[in-house]
């Protein structure tokens, strides 16, 4: 009964309320601020103008992520196979698909940090904290899903304790929890910056290098992995996706896809946080897609030549709309698209030419997981309201902190502010003691 009541009034209530602060706060002219007949105690007062600060939209983003919240302890409460539909034919499905994409959208993470830190392309440092955080982001939310996803949630720690060394997903497991905690050690000096703790930061400092190095290994050892994953599917993944070296098409996919997602995000904290990378600095990471792509691409066709499969491409029916989709979205026009000048220097052509690389991929991965598998009959799948609404709250859930930590922590440090970009600086370099 209470369920029912905040799902079809509770919910409905808060969520127009949200949006209409957010109208009030588009639709109100600059500068005038509504007039109050009665003071406000200087607490609240503060928590008022706090808000205010705030993008107008944040609310209806916390909103929804708590949406999300209700809809996984509604999953946790009634089981898995009550609240989502999964069956035997179809046990990976949306929440899957979304793992395998947010896996490789926080590559940038290993990707720009080797760069920096490893090849000493010091001009792109100022990208690292901001990279990091959306790679924590990134696999937190995997962690999240993969447990609402586990049919015994209550024992998802059991892989720590009782090892199957002969399983895949044991290696997965493992290589993406301690990445995680490498990528928490690696943002630890911002949140350590913030509040003054400058002896934990000398310490951070010295070992940056190893973590990356460490870094660096899990997640190529684990965005592999998640390839190895599909080897042994080959009765039920079509032949256009299925091949011996679909660890390695993860691993190239996921370092084109972490840039991609450096260059997007330069452009939208452009927007949002009025900070950012110089846009020659974004155009500079952009030039490394269409030779990445470029690999992934011969890959791809070369494997189909090498198997006698190429005819596939036209007479598969839907799959091959599937793939030919998320090879000329993802792949030939972003390789097309950045030889151009003037996508190089335009924010906004940068930016649609990643989205283009992050849809494909992300397509690529739900193609492997979900529309790729050769239907068994009797069984059919679409995700449950449930499923849909969780996995909205996370990516809400992802959006909301990253906001906030971008308002209250040192995120940009050593970005332009956005009226410095018409103005020619030199290339942003780290301090003598480079910080995360």
């Amino acid at each position: 009964m209470l369920f029912l009541f905040g799902a079809r009034i509770g919910l409905p209530i808060a969520l127009m309320l949200t949006l209409g602060y957010w109208a009030q706060r588009r639709l109100r002219p600059a500068g005038i601020e509504e007039p109050r007949r009665h003071p406000l105690p200087k607490l609240v007062q503060r928590v008022f103008d706090e808000i205010n600060a705030l993008p107008a939209w944040l609310p209806t983003i916390g909103l929804l992520g708590v949406i999300g919240v209700i809809a996984m302890l509604y999953r946790l409460w009634v089981g898995l196979g009550a609240s989502t539909n999964l069956n035997q034919a179809y046990p990976w499905g949306l929440w899957i698909g979304f793992d395998l994409f947010m896996v490789a959208f926080s590559g940038g993470a290993f990707t720009l940090a080797t760069l920096v830190y490893v090849f000493q392309m010091n001009r792109f440092h100022a990208a690292i904290r901001p990279t990091v955080l959306t790679g924590l982001l990134g696999y937190t939310s995997v962690l999240v899903i993969l447990l609402m996803d586990l049919g015994r949630w209550d024992r998802f720690y059991h892989f720590i304790i009782f090892p199957n060394i002969n399983s895949a997903l044991f290696e997965v497991s493992w290589c993406i929890l301690l990445y995680t905690t490498v990528l928490i050690s690696e943002f630890s000096p911002v949140i350590m910056q913030r509040f003054g703790w400058t002896r934990a930061m000398g310490i951070m400092r010295k070992i940056t290098v190893p973590l990356v190095i460490v870094g660096s290994t899990l997640s190529t050892l684990h965005q592999s992995s998640l390839g190895s994953l599909f080897v042994i599917m080959s009765e039920r993944l079509h032949p256009l996706w299925y091949t011996p070296l679909i660890p390695m098409q993860f691993f190239i996919s996921s370092i084109a896809a972490g840039l991609a997602m450096v260059v997007a995000g330069a452009t939208v904290s452009f927007w949002v946080f009025k900070r950012s990378l110089p846009q020659r600095l974004a155009g500079d990471l952009a030039l490394f897609l269409p030779w990445i792509l470029g690999i992934y691409l011969t890959i791809k066709i070369g494997e189909l030549l090498a198997a006698g499969e190429i005819q596939m491409l036209w007479t598969s029916g839907i799959y091959s709309v599937l793939y030919g989709a998320e090879i000329i979205i993802g792949v030939i026009i972003p390789i097309v698209w950045f030889q151009f000048k003037r996508v190089l220097k335009s924010r906004e052509l940068s930016l649609i030419g990643a989205i283009l690389v992050l849809v494909g991929i992300g397509l690529n991965r739900f193609d492997a997981a979900w529309f790729a598998l050769r239907p068994v009959a009797g069984y059919t799948y679409f995700p449950s309201l449930a499923e849909i609404l969780i996995q909205v709250g996370v990516f809400a859930g992802i959006i909301f902190v990253y906001t906030l930590v971008g308002h209250y922590l040192p995120l940009f440090e050593g970005t332009l502010r956005r009226e410095e970009e018409k103005k020619k600086v030199p290339a942003l370099q780290p301090t003598a003691q480079p910080v995360r």
